[in-house]
């Protein structure tokens, strides 16, 4: 009798416990559903604001992660672009092209509900690249009545008072020509498992269709989602500059072709004040990844 009087309490134990983990995996799925539900909310209204202009890509960086096996908080970033902008700018410092062309992430931080976007202001190029605000006019101007549809509150403001000329920007210098160094990249980039390319920018054909001359300037797009993932799980927004990740390829005045890319630990630090370990080991491998492909010969 005694046997089958424990045998009904751990019965009946078991039960609510399981019933209350099933309850508390349920309400965490509704949750994350809700989240992510609202995310996908903010994008949408976004699209139908930016309808004049052209979309190059869209990034939902959460879903990436998940389908690697790895979390991320919901968090979308939008790419799209005003040629007529765009060349503008870049003819007045090609570095710019970086910071190129319009992106607005939609994202929400790590454990809460709150939905933020996050947007590359006039005010951060303009302090990374030393440009007169004149140059950066229409920018402004496009961003701010974007931005200006949604409510203050959702916007992430960032503190750009200590940013200076060429702020987390990484620099090498290609030993081939514009051509075979995109290549180079292209073949490396993609010889790696984890990776996924998401588009080209033409910034010279952007330039030529509209009757304007521009030296070799393209903008590479691409990303690993289980990696980023991991280096965005308790700092989304660095998802504004570092992921995708925005490589450039461009010729200068003198004919020489470099390379140049977002630092992430340094746009971790601009936000959150702080860096994470696979932020720092994610630099580390573009840093080798990019110097072997753009070295001849190639360095070990």
């Amino acid at each position: 009798m005694k046997n089958i009087i424990s045998t009904l309490i751990l019965g009946s134990i078991f039960f609510c416990t399981s019933c209350g983990q099933n309850s508390k995996n349920k309400n965490t799925i509704v949750k994350e559903i809700g989240i992510t539900g609202e995310v996908d909310k903010t994008v949408k209204k976004l699209g139908r604001f930016i309808l004049p202009y052209s979309l190059v890509v869209s990034l939902d960086h959460h879903r990436m992660a998940a389908e690697a096996g790895v979390y991320t908080p919901p968090s979308i970033a939008t790419i799209f672009s005003d040629a007529e902008i765009d060349v503008a700018i870049i003819k007045e410092k090609q570095l710019t092209a970086l910071d190129l062309p319009f992106k607005v992430l939609c994202y929400t931080e790590a454990d809460t509900s709150s939905v933020k976007i996050a947007y590359t202001s006039a005010e951060f190029i303009q302090k990374r690249h030393q440009l007169a605000d004149s140059i950066l006019f229409d920018y402004n101007a496009a961003i701010s009545k974007i931005i200006s549809s949604f409510p203050l509150e959702m916007i992430s403001k960032t503190d750009v008072s200590n940013v200076q000329e060429g702020f987390g920007i990484v620099s090498i210098k290609s030993d081939f020509n514009y051509a075979v160094t995109i290549q180079n990249l292209k073949n490396i980039v993609m010889s790696q498992g984890d990776t996924k390319w998401f588009a080209d920018i033409d910034y010279q054909k952007e330039a030529a269709s509209l009757d304007v001359e521009l030296r070799p300037t393209t903008l590479l797009l691409f990303g690993g989602p289980a990696p980023g993932g991991k280096a965005m799980v308790s700092t989304p927004k660095i998802g504004l500059d570092a992921f995708c990740q925005k490589l450039l390829v461009y010729e200068n005045e003198h004919g020489e072709v470099w390379v140049a890319y977002n630092d992430i630990v340094a746009f971790s630090n601009l936000y959150y004040k702080t860096s994470t370990k696979p932020q720092q080991l994610i630099n580390q491998r573009l840093k080798m990844t990019f110097t072997k492909a753009i070295t001849n010969p190639p360095v070990e």
